[in-house]
């Protein structure tokens, strides 16, 4: 394939792009198809490790910790009414917040993080077998489920995203639903200049996709929005399920 018909990463479609700044030495392009944003050059899983391995990062904990659970615990309720006994899965769980938040409401919580210093911290301050220091796919090629999947902007920070889709869609267990919060690289409340929106910070995260982005990458891997729950700034927050058989 021709460098000028290569294919967006989200939305598959021929990649036409158009500039949209730079930052941090990395060109901000996004695809005139679906209006997904990504950095050029796209860093590999080997970089990833590498600059978290060279910066040694130590997590700490946010100013209110409790008032944050319990923001959480309101989320998780307005998502669904039914958490008693259901499994939970938190595939990047940081500081541990939403998975501590699921527990005190009931659900069989886990919380997983491809960063060993995030489940350090997580195992510290909370219980720690609620917590494991692994990726998605390696609790798919496990072959675990969960009725519910948290994901809170994981996704930006993937190089390979169709294969993280694919991991969530075989985690998720029949008839369960999967809460996304991703920055949306075409929304409303962008500042006009893509490069000074102050979330985007490569290469920590580097895809920043649409909503219609989003919605083609979910058809690929059998999964189909539900509902959309509105959050104030440039970001999306969707329910998601399986498309009926």
């Amino acid at each position: 394939m021709s460098e000028t018909q290569k294919t967006c990463r989200i939305c598959h479609e021929i990649f036409q792009e158009y500039p949209m700044g730079e930052k941090n030495d990395y060109k901000l392009v996004a695809c005139k198809a679906c209006g997904s944003v990504m950095t050029e050059p796209w860093p590999s899983q080997a970089e990833l490790d590498g600059l978290f391995g060279d910066i040694q990062p130590e997590a700490v904990h946010l100013p209110a910790p409790q008032k944050e659970i319990f923001r959480l615990k309101r989320l998780l309720t307005k998502i669904t009414p039914n958490f008693a006994g259901r499994r939970f899965l938190d595939v990047s769980c940081r500081q541990g917040y939403a998975t501590v938040a699921a527990k005190e409401l009931g659900f069989q919580a886990r919380g997983i993080d491809p960063h060993d210093f995030f489940i350090h911290f997580a195992k510290d301050k909370y219980d720690p077998h609620l917590f494991e220091h692994a990726t998605v796919k390696d609790y798919a090629v496990r072959g675990e489920q969960a009725e519910f999947i948290y994901s809170v902007e994981s996704f930006c920070e993937q190089p390979e995203p169709d294969e993280y889709m694919a991991s969530l869609a075989k985690i998720l267990a029949p008839r369960g639903m999967i809460f996304l919060q991703e920055p949306d690289g075409n929304n409303f409340f962008l500042p006009h200049d893509f490069s000074r929106w102050r979330f985007a910070d490569p290469p920590i995260n580097f895809c920043y996709p649409s909503e219609k982005g989003m919605i083609a990458l979910l058809d690929r891997h059998g999964l189909r929005l539900r509902k959309k729950l509105f959050i104030w700034g440039p970001f999306m927050r969707l329910v998601i399920t399986r498309k009926a058989s």
